[in-house]
């Protein structure tokens, strides 16, 4: 079980929760929530979704994924993803794992000029590939996206970490054209983690900087529990927010 919270001026909130268990040695579920809110006095924006997570004995690993938004506003939202990933080991014991796939959402949204709800089919490709050996993981991706009609001036609260399922994302909604991103993770110590993440998300009306540091310790056998910043630049969002959360492992 693990949650994570975000503050930022001006009220900005994100509370999430998830909740996963493996099913048997190769299948794993899990359900998470969120909610956000923008500015203080704003409506709350809650999600729900589900995760599953199936290993193969040749293995290739498969995510399927769905979340929802609830009816706030007069938008919300749908979405199902499909991620395939096989693994390689190689001779000085790194292990590399490409990935690919396909994101559909079903968004209902608000025109900006006349507030107004629109809906707007999104299909999003993402790609990439992960390193892990020793103490250092590191992974790069990008996405490509193609909507039903034209997304300049629909306003819409799906956050595109949801659609990626990458935390880089995290703190970032709207119809992104396309976006390129990294996380790295280093294990400085069996009880010290350092993560950074970075992701540079294009939109029609401009382009928008992710930065996030998150160090975490290990509390103890089954406690985590991390802190850190995350830097959001250009395309109307520009905020300094702080993160913390744990985890806990029955």
């Amino acid at each position: 079980m693990e949650g994570e919270f975000y503050a930022g001026k001006n009220g900005y909130r994100h509370g999430g929760l998830s909740v996963s268990a493996p099913i048997n040695d190769r299948q794993t579920l899990e359900i998470n929530g969120h909610v956000v809110r923008e500015h203080t006095g704003d409506d709350v924006f809650p999600s729900l979704g589900m995760n599953f997570e199936q290993k193969f004995t040749n293995g290739i690993g498969l995510k399927a994924y769905s979340f929802g938004y609830f009816p706030v506003d007069d938008q919300h939202a749908w979405a199902v993803g499909l991620r395939g990933s096989p693994h390689f080991e190689l001779r000085d014991k790194t292990t590399i794992s490409p990935f690919f796939g396909p994101v559909y959402a079903q968004v209902q949204a608000l025109e900006e000029a006349t507030d107004k709800p629109a809906t707007i089919e999104h299909l999003m490709l993402l790609g990439g590939i992960t390193f892990e050996r020793g103490k250092l993981d590191l992974t790069v991706f990008g996405t490509q996206s193609f909507f039903s009609r034209d997304p300049v001036g629909l306003e819409t609260h799906v956050d595109l970490q949801e659609m990626t399922q990458f935390d880089a994302y995290d703190n970032n909604d709207g119809f992104a054209r396309n976006s390129a991103g990294t996380e790295i993770s280093y294990s400085a110590t069996d009880r010290i983690t350092l993560t950074a993440r970075y992701a540079l998300i294009l939109f029609d009306d401009g382009t928008r900087n992710s930065f996030a540091f998150v160090p975490s310790i290990k509390l103890g056998p089954r406690w985590k529990a991390f802190v850190g910043v995350q830097v959001l630049r250009g395309a109307g969002t520009d905020q300094n927010l702080v993160t913390t959360g744990g985890s806990f492992s029955f």
